[in-house]
């Protein structure tokens, strides 16, 4: 079960201040329909987090404990640099209306940023794909749900505070990992 709540804290922190939420909030302000679009999050990331968890279980026999604590820590220090210095790509002028278009592109933005990279090295670590995975997947689903409610609303966030706090936040856990791996 602490895999389960680490996972989801760790990929909601990340997603909250990362792109794909902006994504989904521009794409509902945009005029796309609600239900959807949450329809297409929650395919997205119960597929994209059990794709991850299933990677990460795949070589989670290759690596000895200390390891996959690195693992970890890289993984978390690698979200906190996304979140820090990748900021959401403008708004488009004309946003499509094609839900296989935006089931591809979230699909691939939750699978290959930030969240997507937490779920494989937390599953790895812990051994457990299956709360990995829930973890992430509902972590995932809940972040977008809210910024697909909220809209153009959510882009009224301080995201750029937002984003340094978290990154320090999950840059602070990695260091964390780092200096536990030292003295034990």
């Amino acid at each position: 079960m602490t895999t389960f709540f680490l996972t989801f804290l760790a990929v909601a922190l990340a997603m909250v201040a990362g792109r794909e939420a902006v994504r989904a909030a521009r794409l509902a302000g945009a005029g796309a329909n609600p239900a959807a679009l949450l329809a297409i999050a929650i395919i997205c990331s119960i597929g994209a987090c059990a794709v991850a968890a299933w990677l990460g279980n795949s070589f989670a026999n290759l690596l000895n404990p200390e390891h996959k604590r690195w693992l970890v820590a890289a993984a978390l220090a690698l979200a906190a640099a996304e979140v820090a210095f990748l900021d959401a790509p403008a708004a488009p002028q004309e946003p499509t209306q094609s839900l296989g278009a935006i089931f591809i592109v979230l699909f691939a933005g939750v699978a290959a940023d930030a969240s997507g990279l937490l779920v494989l090295s937390l599953s790895v670590a812990s051994d457990d794909p299956i709360y990995a995975a829930a973890g992430g997947a509902l972590a995932v689903t809940g972040v977008l749900g809210i910024a697909i409610m909220a809209g153009s609303d959510w882009e009224l966030l301080p995201r750029g505070i937002l984003r340094l706090v978290i990154a320090a936040l999950l840059f602070v856990a990695a260091i964390a990992i780092v200096l536990f791996d030292f003295i034990t």
